[in-house]
């Protein structure tokens, strides 16, 4: 059982604070009182079905006013643990102020805390925590719009199926071909590293589609494994950018990254695994900012997993809608949440404070006024190696299989 990447997330979370927070001691929500005979019936359901699933982990969706957590709590066997996803960070740090043990050294009982649904599938995933190996349940204590929520969390959790995409090369002796890859980007000519963004890419990629930010396309020296297609398209906004590009790309498969994004060495000789999932239409990737250094990266408050959608079939009716903060639409089908291949984000650790605070007004411009970007050098943040990221040696990437788009 894996419990450190659980432990020490939900306490990075919970530590941090904002500015406009409320410094009085947190207090649970409002709920009408437990049943005693109600709750203590639900902790004899839920650990039943554990028991019959044969499975180590009971996750429950919601802590509520913690009687039922509780109840759970008493009655589970020596061989299992406890998870309780909890979005509401007041709710999760009221709970563990009273009751020490939980997330404790040696604790079965744990408490995962974060705003962001997207952290809680992550994190359980990563702790090894599948619907296959483990029973779900719902907070019974939940009503309205909570209840709602916690429901959608939990079968979206429930109805991804785990699956290990392998390698291309792995394969090779039944002749399989990865389908063609073109990558898209749009870059500012004063990009910070342009040398080590372009020499990322492999040379099984079949082009590199830029849409340089200018009137003219730069005359510099690219050095990069596979072919580059260069346009020049003064920026106006940044989905009509991203068309422009994807207009140009002639691949089977389209890979969306920016210039100061990068996928590791193993991730890259990794990828075409994606492509040869049966079905598969898109891939969701994690985006690990890097901050203050390569050896942590931002965490909470919807900081990661930052899920980004940017492999995807080459189809009709797939576009980038909304002028900042883009967002691809015409997805429809099976997609992947890959798990341990992230992109890593090197925004904060490439860029001069001054040009960071250049491409937010950038980004201001391009909402209209609608959105106002705020630059801080205060965010929580976690050891990197806490996350899995993939190696070349093990052949394969893990992933989440979804039946139908989460977007």
């Amino acid at each position: 059982m894996n419990n450190a990447l659980i432990k020490e997330y939900t306490a990075t979370v919970l530590a941090f604070g904002f500015r406009d927070e409320t410094v009085a001691p947190p207090t649970p929500p409002a709920t009408a009182p437990a049943d005693p005979a109600e709750t203590a019936a639900f902790a004899e359901r839920s650990l039943r079905i554990l028991d019959k699933s044969r499975g180590e982990t009971l996750v429950l969706f919601g802590l509520g006013d913690g009687e039922h957590a509780l109840a759970l709590a008493a009655g589970l066997p020596e061989s299992a643990r406890l998870i309780v996803c909890e979005t509401a960070t007041a709710t999760a740090r009221a709970f563990l102020a009273a009751h020490p043990e939980w997330n404790g050294r040696d604790a079965r009982t744990l408490v995962l805390a974060d705003t962001s649904p997207w952290a809680h599938i992550y994190v359980l995933a990563m702790s090894g925590v599948r619907p296959d190996n483990a029973a779900l349940a719902l907070n019974p204590s939940l009503d309205g719009d909570e209840r709602a929520r916690y429901r959608n969390l939990q079968r979206l959790f429930g109805s991804a199926k785990p699956h290990q995409a392998i390698n291309s090369s792995y394969l090779s002796h039944v002749g399989v071909q990865a389908p063609d890859l073109s990558v898209g980007v749009i870059l500012a000519p004063d990009e910070p590293d342009l040398d080590g963004f372009f020499a990322q890419f492999p040379d099984w990629v079949k082009e590199v589609v830029v849409a340089w930010d200018a009137a003219a396309v730069p005359e510099r020296d690219i050095a990069c494994a596979a072919p580059v297609r260069h346009l020049a398209r003064p920026l106006d906004d940044f989905a009509a950018q991203r068309n422009h590009v994807l207009g140009h790309c002639e691949g089977d498969w389209v890979l969306f990254l920016d210039g100061d994004e990068r996928f590791s060495e193993d991730v890259w000789g990794l990828l075409t695994a994606c492509m040869l999932v049966k079905r598969l239409t898109a891939c969701w990737f994690p985006r690990m900012t890097l901050y203050p250094d390569e050896t942590r990266c931002k965490a909470g408050y919807g900081l990661w997993p930052d899920l980004q959608l940017r492999l995807f079939r080459n189809e009709d009716g797939v576009r980038f809608t909304r002028p900042v903060h883009e967002r691809l639409t015409g997805v429809t089908g099976r997609t992947a949440l890959v798990l341990d291949a992230p992109i890593l984000h090197y925004s904060r650790l490439r860029k001069s404070p001054d040009a960071l605070a250049a491409k937010l007004e950038r980004f201001d411009a391009a909402s209209g006024g609608r959105i106002r970007h705020v630059l801080s050098d205060d965010y929580p943040t976690i050891p990197r190696a806490l996350l899995s990221e993939a190696t070349f040696l093990v052949g394969s990437l893990s992933m989440l299989l979804l039946e139908e788009n989460p977007a």
